[in-house]
């Protein structure tokens, strides 16, 4: 009989074991849920040094200077007392004589004499028998007109009338210089200029006459 009364007593102790056993299984709490995967960036790689530091922003470009201003052109020095006829002798008719100032009006011409006054003479429209005989030619191509002052010592050798005598009066180179031929001029003048100014008047006969 105690053979049967070990047996039952283990099989008692074995019962309970499988009983704490479920029980235990029964209440053993189930696993927490893991949380919610959230992306992140990825971690950069480092070799183990400190991360450098970033690089410093570049300074904005200077501003240019504005090229500065061109200087003005300086200005030219007016020509002051600048002569209406060079240094020498120039033939002309005088327009007019102003006594008081004593100044001449001016109007520069060519002349030919001779053979050259017959063949200028053709090439201005003189026809061959009008001009065969001419011994003094003027020609005026220019009508500028000149003021140049009469120096107190001046010249004058007029010739006047076929005549008449020499003369040395402003009075009667205003009436020669006014002197026509027709359409043609009576005389014209050779001067001696220097300095700017008339030095010496010679009076010539510009037409055939005497």
């Amino acid at each position: 009989m105690r053979p049967v009364r070990t047996v039952a007593a283990v099989l008692f102790v074995a019962a309970i074991a499988i009983t704490g056993c479920a029980a235990h299984s029964a209440v053993q709490p189930s696993p927490a849920p893991s949380p919610p995967v959230v992306d992140q960036a990825p971690l950069p790689v480092t070799d183990g040094l400190a991360p450098a530091p970033a690089p410093a922003p570049k300074p904005a470009p200077a501003p240019k200077p504005a090229p500065a201003p061109a200087p003005a052109p300086a200005p030219k020095p007016a020509v002051l007392g600048a002569p209406v006829l060079a240094d020498g002798q120039h033939d002309a008719y005088i327009t007019r004589v102003d006594s008081r100032q004593r100044r001449l009006v001016v109007d520069v011409v060519q002349v030919f004499h001779d053979a050259r006054a017959v063949k200028e003479a053709v090439a201005d429209g003189r026809s061959p028998a009008e001009a065969r005989y001419l011994t003094t030619w003027v020609r005026n191509e220019n009508p500028r007109l000149r003021t140049l002052p009469l120096a107190a010592d001046a010249q004058l050798r007029l010739r006047g009338g076929c005549e008449s005598p020499a003369s040395s009066e402003l009075a009667l180179l205003a009436a020669d210089a006014r002197a026509m031929s027709g359409s043609v001029r009576t005389f014209y003048f050779t001067l001696t200029v220097a300095g700017g100014a008339v030095q010496r008047v010679q009076e010539k006969v510009a037409i055939n006459a005497c």
